[in-house]
């Protein structure tokens, strides 16, 4: 008996073992699932080397879930294009449709993050179709369609992704779901620019990713937080979250996370002015990594900051080169959205076309049914399904041909001028670099024709703008005509154009006078318009060895052109350069925005010098020199430590050297050339002493922007304006019954004149000084103009005493606003404010 029972024992473990250790297995896989969401990718994947041993046991669809974590966790850890390629094979086995759609959210995230496009909207498409399969996992790819569709700037069809996903989510006790969809609809939130509800999402998006356990989540909404508040300049809370972000991200072992954050903590540092060489390394780090990864973008914002960085710390050069550093990235940034929108309609496109032929194919296995039935009636729906696919075909043809000449059409809208129907400016630069490269290699002779219409404000001004766009659409035609196919013809704006031909400057003389015997009156409304042109030629010699040079050199003839009378061609070999004038001076002001402020005289002079100097800011700089390369930066003379009256007269000898060489000179000060500037004013007397001509033209001063951006009329109450290490170093008492302006108020008490930064000491001092006349709660603003149109001008408004802990730049300005009521003088009655708009004073 005893022999039975051990028997029958032995046989029952037999049956049960095998169910015993699959449950063990299934335990383990579920394990290492867990883990995948919850823990560092290093632990789960240490749990798929220990069931290594095991792996001949496991089930097919317990394979395919181990597989999914394992590469899951070698994108996480930077492997993310041989991630891809592992997932593609495993999307490519059979498999329940749960666990399907789960690898297909994965997979597009992998797809969009290396860039894959065609591969990401395609599985989108794929995944979609699965749904009616699995409906529970709706929420986790409508939040990944919604990313998708994020990046390729389908903002509003986002967020409606996205919302539904949350919506759907909610209705379930899925807290992983709910993490991973509150996590897109900020995203959605972030790219449509609505900062403040994003920043909302992601405090929710914290708290449920907490719940479910997820640190890389977690350490996403965080970094999503400081991104938000940066963006609404919460830069200490931002700086905060970030370093929060950081830490999480670096934990969890998500590199890509961590890059991003990065970026973020600088640019807290640099606004708000604090451990800068901290940023210098962070910024520094993650340019490296951006450029082995090629992420345009991110290395785009990576040099914006850079600039930003060089900017504060008085570096206008490297902050320039940065400038365009980022410039060149954003440009491939746009082609890589452009790439990327295009390749998301080829795959909607791609999709409704299959969707067509699936359509077709049904019919006609319809057809093929009834065929059973009756052979007539299987003929007849045969023919009716032929003629449907060849209208179809047909349609299809003739949208295609539609969509290739709309193609056409706006490309030929993109290179050439509406009005005129020549190339536009950016056209005839680009076909004349290859034209002007040809001709050089070959050694043949290329010329450039700059011409325009002479006094065209007048003509627009007498006879109406319809009676200019009249002018310059036949001058365009006789232009094309006469120019055939023998060189380049464009609009380069205005009523300018630019001729660029394979000869030399006789046939472009020779072009130009049959151009001239064509120019007859035109007629518009019946007004009878008469006209007539000006042209500067210029051709490639040793001098112009560069399109841009050679089109500069026949503008600048075309300027001695109508200087000499109008209606004449000049070429540039007609008189050698400077020989026209002489030598002379003439001092102009940027203005504080140059593209705004800079007025048509400034440009003139400084096309027609032959030496420019340029001491402005480095946006102004770059503007000035693409169209003079030749500009002289006169910030070179500054450097840190250096006294500045050194500096000062660096760059008097330096313009001085050129004005008595006889040359034609132009020098370019920021502002208002004469306004708190001592080289302008000597630069001028010590010309005119010496008999040389020299001037000064006004500019725009940050004194006129504060008195526009601030409300402040000065004849109101009068102002008293002085340089603020001025008024702390002589006794200058102010007058607290009206307006009181100190200028560069950042380096007060800066007597050695090395200073570009504030110190506390020397605004504790200004304070003390001020407060001998004004009570401490006595309301004052910190002032700066803004420098670029895209910008906003700073109107900080602060207690007097709280001045030594705020923020300054070196052209900070202080504002003063008057003290009290005025008050009449003795035996005087009542004073009102004179009626300045009625008629002027004497």
């Amino acid at each position: 008996m005893d022999r039975l029972s051990k028997l029958s024992f032995l046989l029952l473990a037999l049956v049960l073992l095998p169910a015993f250790a699959q449950d063990n297995l299934e335990s383990r896989v579920s394990e290492i699932e867990t883990l995948a969401f919850t823990a560092h990718w290093r632990e789960s994947n240490e749990r798929i080397a220990a069931l290594a041993s095991q792996a001949g046991q496991l089930s097919t669809g317990q394979r395919q879930r181990i597989e999914y974590v394992r590469l899951r966790n070698m994108a996480l850890a930077g492997g993310s294009k041989e991630a891809l390629e592992g997932l593609a094979d495993l999307l490519s086995e059979e498999m329940p449709a749960a666990l399907r759609i789960r690898i297909y959210g994965t997979a597009i995230s992998v797809a969009a993050n290396i860039e894959d496009w065609s591969r990401a909207f395609t599985w989108l498409n794929e995944g979609l179709s699965y749904l009616p399969e699995a409906p529970e996992h709706a929420p986790n790819l409508l939040g990944t369609a919604s990313y998708l569709h994020t990046l390729v700037g389908e903002t509003d069809k986002a967020r409606n992704l996205a919302r539904r996903a949350v919506d759907a989510i909610e209705a379930t006790d899925d807290v992983r779901g709910q993490c991973v969809a509150l996590s897109e609809m900020a995203l959605a939130e972030d790219h449509a620019r609505n900062y403040s509800v994003a920043e909302e999402w992601r405090h929710r998006q914290i708290d449920a990713c907490r719940r479910a356990g997820d640190p890389v989540f977690v350490a996403l909404g965080k970094y999503g937080v400081a991104k938000m508040a940066a963006r609404q300049d919460r830069h200490d809370e931002a700086w905060t979250w970030g370093r929060e972000a950081l830490s999480e991200f670096e934990a969890a072992g998500y590199a890509a996370g961590a890059w991003s954050t990065r970026l973020v903590i600088a640019e807290s540092l640099i606004v708000s002015n604090r451990d800068l060489d901290h940023a210098q390394q962070l910024l520094a780090d993650t340019l490296r990594y951006y450029r082995e990864q090629e992420s345009s973008l991110a290395i785009a914002e990576t040099e914006h900051l850079l600039a930003r960085l060089a900017e504060r710390r008085g570096d206008l050069t490297s902050a320039l080169a940065h400038l365009k550093q980022a410039i060149s990235a954003s440009e491939a940034a746009e082609a890589d959205a452009r790439a990327r929108r295009l390749t998301y309609l080829q795959v909607e496109f791609d999709t409704r076309m299959k969707e067509q032929q699936i359509a077709l194919l049904e019919a006609e296995k319809e057809l093929a049914a009834l065929q059973v039935t009756a052979t007539r009636r299987w003929q007849w729906l045969l023919a009716a399904g032929l003629v449907a696919l060849l209208a179809t075909a047909l349609l299809l043809t003739v949208l295609l041909r539609r969509s290739f000449r709309e193609r056409r059409r706006y490309r030929w809208q993109s290179e050439h001028d509406s009005l005129t129907r020549l190339l536009n400016y950016q056209q005839v630069r680009r076909e004349g670099e290859a034209a002007f490269e040809r001709a050089r290699r070959e050694g043949r002779a290329f010329t450039a024709i700059v011409a325009d219409i002479d006094r065209f404000k007048e003509v627009n001004d007498r006879h109406g703008h319809a009676a200019g766009d009249e002018a310059l659409r036949w001058l365009g035609t006789w232009i094309a005509e006469e120019v055939g196919e023998q060189g380049i013809a464009g609009r380069s704006g205005g009523d300018e154009f630019t001729i660029l031909l394979d000869g030399g400057r006789d046939q472009a003389q020779d072009l130009l006078r049959r151009l001239r015997g064509r120019i007859a009156p035109v007629t518009v409304f019946g007004h009878t318009v008469h006209f007539s042109i000006s042209a500067g030629i210029c051709q490639a010699n040793d001098h112009a060895t560069t399109l841009e040079q050679l089109v500069h050199d026949a503008d600048q003839a075309l300027y001695r052109a109508k200087y000499d009378g109008r209606d004449r061609t000049v070429c540039t070999s007609d008189a050698p350069s400077g020989a026209r004038e002489g030598g002379g001076l003439v001092v102009v002001g940027s203005g504080i925005e140059f593209g705004r402020h800079v007025s048509e005289r400034c440009l003139s002079e400084i096309r027609e010098a032959q030496v420019v100097f340029c001491l402005t800011d480095p946006f102004a700089l770059a503007m000035i020199q693409s169209f003079r390369p030749d500009a002289i930066n006169l910030g070179a003379y500054y450097a840190d430590g250096k006294d500045r009256r050194q500096t000062y007269r660096e760059i008097d000898a330096a313009i001085m050297a050129e004005v008595i060489a006889g040359k034609r000179v132009c020098a370019v000060f920021y502002g208002h050339p004469g306004v708190f500037a001592d080289v302008p004013h000597a630069v001028v007397r010590k010309a005119r002493e010496a008999g040389i001509p020299a001037r000064m033209e006004p500019g725009v001063s940050a004194e006129a922007c504060l008195y526009a951006d601030l409300g402040i009329d000065p004849g109101q109450r009068g102002v008293q304006s002085m340089e603020a290490t001025h008024f702390l170093h002589y006794e200058r008492v102010p007058d607290t019954a009206g307006l009181v302006l100190l200028w560069q108020v950042a380096l007060s008490g800066d007597l050695t004149c090395t200073r570009f930064h504030a110190e506390p000491e020397g605004l504790q001092a200004l304070v003390e000084r001020l407060l001998l006349w004004y009570p401490p709660e006595h309301e004052v603003i910190l002032y700066e103009a803004a420098r670029l149109p895209i910008e906003s001008p700073r109107a900080d408004r602060m207690p007097l005493r709280d001045l030594p802990g705020a923020r300054y730049e070196e052209y900070t300005t202080l504002v003063i606003p008057p003290l009290g009521e005025l008050r009449s003088a003795a035996g005087a009655g009542p004073v009102d404010a004179p009626d300045r708009g009625a008629a002027p004073a004497d």
